[in-house]
């Protein structure tokens, strides 16, 4: 409808329709994860923890959104390779955003991605509000959605590899304006 699944196929993602997800059961795991902080990304953006909200909050701002996709792709590399992450990440990251602009003039939109949202190369948090909102991809564990779970759901197969990686994004798209 928006055509942004279109561009992303082009670009090589899997693009899936799913519900919108909910906080899972298992959030409070998933958050004591994060503040295991092994990604060093706890605390120091406005797309990790604390600085997503509650687990209450995240359910909040879930449940406000009516349509969600899954975007996937694999990426074969070396997941301890820290520059080819990055690049993997980026690419995620960057066509994910453009998903999302080409989505706004018609609707609510927010992009939840794996890992902090990684958009400005010095975050204002906590000192100062995030300068670019719109284009803030706030952490999937960190709102406390269960990856596995809705991999699942969507019939997908998640799994860990040692020569590749997976990396995903949940476009949440709210009612369309009239």
């Amino acid at each position: 409808m928006y055509g942004f699944e279109d561009r992303l196929r082009e670009e090589s993602f899997e693009v899936t329709r799913i519900d919108v997800p909910a906080v899972s059961p298992k959030a409070k795991e998933f958050r004591a994860l994060c503040e295991k902080n092994e990604c060093r990304e706890y605390g120091t953006n406005w797309g990790c923890p604390p600085g997503v909200g509650t687990l209450e909050e995240c359910a909040e701002t879930l449940r406000t959104y009516h349509e969600a996709f899954l975007v996937a792709k694999r990426y074969v590399l070396d997941p301890k390779n820290v520059k080819e992450m990055k690049r993997a990440r980026d690419n995620l990251g960057d066509s994910s955003r453009r998903a999302a602009d080409m989505i706004r003039p018609f609707a609510a939109v927010k992009v939840l991605g794996d890992g902090g949202c990684r958009y400005c190369g010095v975050c204002t948090y906590p000192g100062g509000a995030c300068r670019y909102p719109l284009q803030r991809m706030d952490s999937i564990s960190g709102y406390g959605i269960d990856m596995e779970d809705l991999f699942k759901k969507a019939g997908k197969k998640f799994a860990f590899e040692d020569c590749a990686v997976t990396l995903c994004s949940i476009v949440l798209v709210g009612k369309a304006r009239k």
